[in-house]
């Protein structure tokens, strides 16, 4: 039976749909997680028989032109046609929220029981320090995708571990093209954590943010420093928030610390020091100023076997 989901808005429930329902000829199956920007559920399309992601955002998140914002985000995604960026498939629309659907990561389940499908699922299933060659492997794969994002003129506005999905063969990276609603999402927590009293732009689908707290949160954590005063984001963010992930792998730490790499983790390639303390400085002109540049100066990478003749797209620098 097909459940009519028109009309329906989003609650502070575990999930705003159930499996059962359908969306075009797409059918949920179940729930699969909460981001910054809506939730994410794992849907079989009837026809095909196809198993999809399908990612749900509440028209609430975006201004007037908010249909406007989601196309172009979505046109966005759909132009990275490259291995290491997940797949945008389709997108649709309903009476109180928009819809993407892609390509479905299945994952790993560990001998303990916990999925692990995301970086931020095996940094926290692993609770330590990454292995040296473990965080070359990830990094080499997140820039490759992100030298092909940031061709096309593209800066992710959501960079962070639990977008960085695992495959077989490296990573995809998801949740590229969304700028304005990240953006929109932000100023309305961030205002109204400051001040209670401020009416909230267009965001009446999550009343208190209980639900978008901590994506919001960890987004925030893993901003660029130009990013945390309010201003748009360029490539050299990108590159930046690599290099926080890049330490927290390397160190096991959950924050940022005056310890270079070298003074956590006894053992390790000397050249992490320099290279850190580079992505992470404040000012962008500072930083590497393309993602090739950061790959080709990676500690390790000549040791990968795949390192050469890799045939990466040339990034200009700025």
């Amino acid at each position: 039976m097909i459940m009519d989901i028109s009309g329906m808005g989003f609650t502070d429930e575990l999930s705003s749909l159930q499996p059962g329902m359908n969306i075009g000829s797409l059918h949920i199956v179940s729930f699969i997680g909460k981001g910054a920007i809506g939730e994410v559920y794992l849907a079989q399309h009837e026809i095909l028989g196809k198993e999809f992601a399908v990612k749900v955002i509440p028209k609430g998140f975006a201004k007037e032109d908010a249909s406007e914002c989601f196309v172009q985000a979505a046109r966005i995604q759909t132009k990275l046609d490259h291995p290491n960026i997940i797949r945008i498939e389709d997108l649709g629309e309903e009476d109180m929220f928009y819809w993407l659907r892609m390509e479905y990561i299945e994952g790993e389940v560990t001998a303990g029981k916990m999925l692990i499908r995301t970086l931020d699922d095996l940094m926290r299933h692993n609770t330590g320090a990454l292995t040296e060659e473990e965080v070359c492997y990830y990094i080499y794969h997140i820039l490759v995708g992100l030298n092909h994002s940031h061709l096309q003129g593209v800066v992710h506005a959501d960079l962070k571990p639990a977008n960085i999905m695992l495959v077989d063969d490296g990573v995809k990276i998801s949740e590229l093209g969304v700028t304005d609603l990240i953006g929109h999402a932000w100023d309305d927590f961030h205002l109204l954590r400051l001040n209670p009293l401020m009416e909230p732009t267009p965001f009446d689908p999550l009343p208190g943010f209980s639900r978008l707290l901590p994506s919001l949160l960890s987004t925030f954590d893993h901003y660029s420093p130009e990013q945390r005063i309010g201003e748009r984001p360029d490539a050299r963010s990108n590159l930046y928030t690599i290099g926080y992930i890049a330490y927290r792998m390397l160190t096991g730490r959950h924050t940022l610390s005056m310890n270079p790499p070298t003074q956590v983790v006894e053992g390790i390639n000397p050249g992490w020091d320099g290279w850190i303390a580079q992505a992470l400085a404040y000012d962008s002109k500072d930083r590497f100023q393309s993602a090739i540049q950061m790959l080709e100066a990676m500690p390790g990478l000549e040791a990968r076997d795949d390192a050469e003749g890799v045939g990466v797209e040339q990034q200009p620098t700025f």
